[in-house]
């Protein structure tokens, strides 16, 4: 039996745009239960920083558990197949051209 591959191509959040997602927009969370990357969303090249703004909008809103921490939210590169735990964080802005 021939195993038939399927990979999930993740688009962007931004409203109205199917471009592939190049960026992982999510802040480290922990609790007692563990950690993870929390995710705020998904960003093509052109939506990478409205995007990391909706989410850091977002963020400030989150309310915690006492027993949860929530950083800061960041860039990270998007890659198929890798744990969230195991994602490049990317200086926020390192692609805006002047």
């Amino acid at each position: 039996m021939d195993l038939i591959e399927f990979r999930y191509v993740p688009a962007c959040s931004a409203p109205g745009c199917a471009r592939e997602a190049v960026y992982k927009i999510a802040a480290p969370w922990s609790s007692r239960a563990g950690s993870e990357l929390k995710t705020y969303g998904l960003a093509c090249e052109e939506h990478r920083v409205s995007q990391l703004m909706r989410g850091r909008l977002h963020r400030r809103d989150l309310v915690v558990a006492d027993d949860e921490t929530v950083g800061e939210v960041g860039l990270y590169r998007a890659a198929p197949g890798a744990a969230g735990s195991n994602l490049e964080r990317l200086a926020d802005f390192e692609h805006d051209h002047a």
